[in-house]
């Protein structure tokens, strides 16, 4: 691809600003993002990479792995992993509800009632039985 843009160059520079001369530097890249945010009024605190934090408030909000993935487009739970990071008080509301799900069950345990469990399932654990 390089090879390629260097047949066609008007410049000696890879990136290079329309004049064809001025290379584009981080201060170029810098000037053009200050400019747009400006001009959107987004705050100044706000940065390209706040993106990456999408995937942190999706799991704080109490998705799954899977779900997370799919919000943040990425191709594998793996990629969004880089990007998650659960804080303590969001890994503290997980084992709550973990917790009250426990609770529930032994609820309904104690009172006799059984959970119905999918056909596939309820074949592997009675052990194929009908």
């Amino acid at each position: 691809m390089l090879q390629a843009r260097l047949s066609s160059a008007r410049s000696v520079h890879v990136f290079f600003c329309e004049d064809g001369c001025s290379p584009v530097t981080r201060f170029t890249v810098r000037g053009q993002r200050a400019a747009s945010r400006k001009a959107m009024h987004v705050p100044a605190d706000f940065v390209i990479h706040s993106h990456r934090h999408t995937g942190t408030r999706v799991g704080e909000s109490g998705a799954g792995a899977f779900e997370i993935m799919r919000a943040a487009g990425h191709s594998s739970v793996r990629v969004s992993q880089k990007y998650v990071h659960p804080s303590p008080e969001a890994t503290e509301w997980a084992l709550e509800r973990l917790e009250a799900m426990n609770a529930q069950a032994a609820k309904r345990l104690s009172e006799g009632r059984e959970r119905q469990l999918p056909a596939a399932v309820s074949a592997i654990v009675g052990g194929g039985r009908n």
